[in-house]
Order: C-alpha cells, then structure tokens, then sequence
C-alpha cells in the first residue's frame, strides 16, 4: 500500500491589512503555473473579500473560504473538515491558510499540529506579518493583540517598508531580534512579497530548535566570571504538571540548587493545561499564558558554580512536598 507523501501546510497570520492576501498572491504568481496549491482563507466579514481575491486572480488554485468570523473562534472545529475538503478535491503540493486577522495564530497551530496525522499535513514554521509602518516597541510589548502575534510567529516578517523610514525598520529588525523564545527568521518585506525560501525552511510548531548560546539578557553579567548562564529546549510533545513545575521552580530559585544561587529563570513551558511562560527574579514570580508553540525551554543564571541540564530537570520533576509548599508560600 503506498502512502500519500504528507502536504506541508503554512499559517500566514497577522493583524487585518497587513498583506497577508498580497502575499499569498505572490506565491501563487511564481508557483501556481507548477504547482497545485490549496488556500484555506477566513475572512472576517460573511462577503469573502480575500478569497474572491484570491480565486479571480489565480483560478488555477484550490481556494474556500471560511466566512463570518475568526477561525480560532466560531469555525476553529470547522478547521480539519475544511482541510479535509480541499485535500479530497485533488492532490495537493501545498497547502496555505490565511487566518483572520482577528485570530489567534495559537490556537489554529494547536487545531492542525493536533490534525497533522488524520489530514496527513505537516504543518511547517508560522509566518507572522506586522506592519513596518505601525511599528512601536512599547505598543508591540503592552498590547495584547499584538502580543498574541509575536509570540507565535516561528518566522516574523515586516511587512510594507517602502512607507516606512530606515530607522524605523532599523529598530524593528533590532527589537525583533531580541524576542525571546527567537525566531527563526526576521524579515522584511514591500508588498506582500515575502523570500520564497521562508516557504522551504523546516522546523518551526512542530520541531525543536537550539537555544542561542548567548541570550541578550546575560550580557550585563558578563563581566563577572561567577555568573553561569544555562538553559534547554524540549520537544513539544513533554508536558508538564502546572502545580508541579511553578512549586518546584519557585524551590530552587528560593532556596539554590547544589549549594548555587539561582539569580533568574525564564521559560515557556508546555503544562497539561496550555502554554505557560514563567519568570522568576529577586523572589517574584510571573506567570501568565503564552503564544509560543514550537517548543519548551527555559533559560537560567546561576552563582557561584554553573548548573547543568539534567540537574535542573531532575528538580523541576521532583513530587511535591506539601509540607515544603507551605514553607515556600511563607517565605514569600
């Protein structure tokens, strides 16, 4: 029985009238004459502005539409189905999804990495597209919307440059760089027309990636040869115990581990009840849900000796102690 190869499938996700459409457009130009490509588009408004779009200007490509509201919210279970119709139609080289841009990229990753085997997709890295234009650091950072965005691109692309100034698309290149979990790529782009090797790049929602070896946040403890940075990165499919991982993390920040003080932990941990990104330094703790789906990591600083891997994990997977919570709960 010879099984059909899997479709690679990309998100291209965004804030409304980034250029997500303008962007499809282009691939479609450069590819569609050789390749059978299917687009999955939701539309914010029942019309279906952008498939109709899409479907006038490249009528050789699988095009449906999903109208009248985000994916991640009233059609999130219509997802697979949809997938599942434009895949019966014909065989396909690949597959595009346009999510609203009211929708959470989050959660349309989690519908198909969870559909991957049943729709025989394989879902490659996010592409996320912000405007160059509207580009501020203290908006990107504060505001929820553009929060959900950023920390869910696996490839984070600038898009329309050519209205905005050189020093703007400066900053933004350097702001984008020092996100944390980093990206695979940061781009910038003038009319939808995004590197065509962003659509060949693996890893990503579904594959583990290095930590760079020299996290942005270390440099100011550079100097003192006493500070040891450490950190890991887990494949997706580990989950951990939401009360067990912040319990024990917040153990070894207050009380050291082997005789070593630990300064600052960060990381993004896949919990049996979602994403969570967790932070602890000078005894406070913030805990709050994240956007990041390509894998669990975490980050930390240690003094007066370095820390490795499978310590901190055997700690972070130690049952918990009740007698031990109420201690650390009192010595808040």
């Amino acid at each position: 029985m010879t099984i059909a190869p899997k479709t690679p499938c990309h998100i291209i996700a965004g804030p409304l009238g980034v250029g997500k459409t303008s962007a499809i457009l282009h691939y479609l130009r450069e590819h569609a004459s050789h390749q059978r490509v299917g687009v999955l588009v939701n539309d914010f408004g029942p019309v279906g502005l952008d498939s109709t779009t899409l479907a006038a200007e490249a009528p050789e490509t699988q095009v449906l539409n999903v109208p009248g509201g985000c994916i991640c919210c009233t059609m999130l279970s219509e997802l697979p189905r949809s997938i599942r119709r434009l895949l019966s139609e014909q065989q396909l080289d690949r597959l595009i999804i346009e999510p609203s841009g009211m929708a959470s990229p989050a959660q349309v990753i989690d519908v198909l990495r969870d559909a991957q085997q049943e729709l025989n997709i394989s879902l490659q890295p996010a592409i996320v597209m912000l405007n160059t234009v509207d580009f501020d650091e203290e908006t990107f950072e504060r505001v929820v919307y553009y929060h959900m965005f950023c920390e869910a691109a696996d490839i984070l692309v600038f898009n329309r440059c050519d209205q905005a100034d050189a020093s703007k698309i400066e900053r933004a290149e350097r702001w984008a760089g020092k996100l944390d979990p980093p990206k695979l790529r940061v781009v910038t782009a003038s009319y939808g027309k995004l590197p065509l090797e962003l659509f060949e790049l693996t890893g990503g929602t579904t594959h583990t990636q290095e930590p760079r070896a020299h996290h942005h946040d270390h440099d100011h403890h550079s100097h003192d040869p006493t500070i040891h940075p450490g950190g890991f990165v887990l494949d997706i499919e580990r989950r951990f115990d939401e009360e067990v991982l912040l319990v024990n993390l917040m153990r070894i920040c207050y009380q050291g581990i082997d005789r070593n003080q630990v300064l600052r932990l960060k990381g993004v941990f896949h919990t049996k009840d979602g994403w969570q990104s967790i932070e602890i330094a000078n005894r406070e703790v913030t805990m709050r849900p994240s956007a990041h789906r390509r894998d669990t990591r975490m980050e930390w600083l240690t003094q007066p000796g370095a820390v490795d891997q499978a310590r901190i994990l055997e700690e972070i997977d130690r049952p918990l102690n009740r007698q031990e919570i109420t201690g650390l709960l009192e010595s808040r």
